[in-house]
């Protein structure tokens, strides 16, 4: 992998350096993080755990949605979400942080798509997790980009209230041949060739705000979608999916739109800020999760930073879960000790095999792989689950994420 000069790709953070922000001079967090502020001392990543990117890019937003933004190319709000961030306390244990300012445009939208992937393919083969500030979700196409560059299967994870897979799928052209925007990323994604894509999870959607074709689209191609009534009355139910998730992407429109001010396609119905922390909080315990970003945030309809503030406070708990994680793992060849459970179905090939660590009292059920789809799809064989799943088995049905993970390696 050839290397690459990061500082040529980033602005610093000049404001940073005075620290006039700071609301009095004990140490919070922002006295604890490397910060890009002055272009003569670019912070080394060497060692960090955790890496922070800010993001001014913002033409994969979708014009004509009844919206009206004041500038399209200039909604950065990674800044205003720094300030509310880095007043707060540092997590216990916290390890080396380092944040590399904000990625420089690019003159064209695929530019900076570019820039960002051959980032992303340096820190995630140096092991870094990587948290992104600002923009729109579409970034995380470039982000997919690189984990296909690396040779990865990934599991990309959004929390939205919409499906952002099926617009342009149905069109006489060529889906490969349509831009890409933060509407259709996942759809472009789902069909790039020598694909590296082993699920599609969503976290969220609302069925009156997804066309029908997304939702047809998904069953299809057996990706899983948990629909907001699901997790409204326990968060918990979405531990399993983000305990999988590679890649977690946070749209800002999920949010009700009284805790989402800035973003104007909130919904008056939505999940709640202390749900989105523990979804935070829930990616940073998992050992999968190496990239995390916050979407669609506008400053411009800003109030009262409460939007940047409740962004803020979920970096932390991202943060001070991440000092929890453990390889829990069935692979895994830490010492953990599981407690096995067979499921008998009629057909033997389709008994569901069922591991319970008995350290974390965490779940995971096993796919009924060969040994060739065992070497190509690695972890994927399985699955993180709950005790829902095993009682739905016991119940004589299959659980549908399950099922729908045997699809997909078939």
């Amino acid at each position: 992998m050839k290397e690459i000069d990061l500082s040529l790709y980033f602005e610093p953070c000049p404001f940073m350096e005075a620290g006039d922000f700071y609301r009095d001079a004990s140490q919070r967090l922002g006295r604890k993080v490397e910060m890009y502020t002055v272009p003569e001392h670019f912070p080394s990543v060497e060692g960090a755990s955790v890496v922070l990117l800010g993001l001014d890019e913002s033409r994969g937003g979708c014009p004509g949605e009844g919206v009206s933004l004041p500038d399209k190319r200039h909604c950065n709000g990674a800044d205003a979400i720094r300030k509310e961030l880095y007043n707060l306390y540092p997590p216990q244990g916290l390890g080396k942080v380092v944040d590399l300012g904000n990625l420089r445009c690019g003159k064209r939208l695929e530019d900076t798509y570019f820039a960002l992937t051959e980032v992303m393919r340096c820190l995630l083969g140096q092991k870094s997790t990587v948290v992104l500030l600002g923009g729109t979700q579409d970034l995380t196409y470039p982000v997919y980009q690189a984990y296909a560059a690396l040779g990865r299967m990934v599991n990309i994870l959004t929390v939205d209230s919409r499906l952002d897979l099926a617009e342009g799928l149905g069109s006489d052209g060529s889906p490969l041949e349509l831009p890409v925007n933060h509407l259709s990323y996942m759809g472009r994604i789902a069909v790039e060739p020598d694909n590296h894509l082993f699920n599609y999870l969503n976290l969220g959607y609302q069925t009156y705000l997804v066309e029908p074709e997304a939702v047809s689209l998904m069953d299809k191609l057996f990706f899983d979608a948990c629909r907001y009534g699901r997790l409204q009355d326990d968060i918990q139910d979405a531990e399993p999916y983000l305990r999988d998730a590679d890649v977690v992407s946070f749209d800002l429109s999920a949010l009700k739109r009284q805790e989402s001010p800035a973003n104007p396609w909130a919904m008056p119905t939505g999940f709640d800020a202390g749900q989105f922390c523990q979804m935070a909080r829930y990616a940073g315990l998992s050992r999968e999760t190496n990239v995390l970003g916050f979407f669609e945030y506008y400053p411009f309809y800003e109030r009262d930073s409460l939007s940047a503030q409740l962004q803020a406070e979920m970096v932390w708990c991202f943060l001070d879960g991440m000092r929890f994680r453990c390889d829990d793992h069935p692979l895994s060849d830490t010492g953990m000790d599981f407690k096995q459970y067979i499921v008998p179905f009629e057909d033997p090939e389709t008994d569901i095999v069922f591991y319970k660590c008995r350290q974390t009292d965490r779940w995971w059920m096993e796919l009924p792989c060969s040994e060739e789809q065992r070497n190509r799809y690695g972890r994927h064989c399985y699955l993180a689950c709950s005790y829902h799943d095993y009682e739905t088995a016991t119940a004589g049905n299959f659980p549908a994420r399950w099922w729908n993970a045997v699809q997909r390696i078939k």
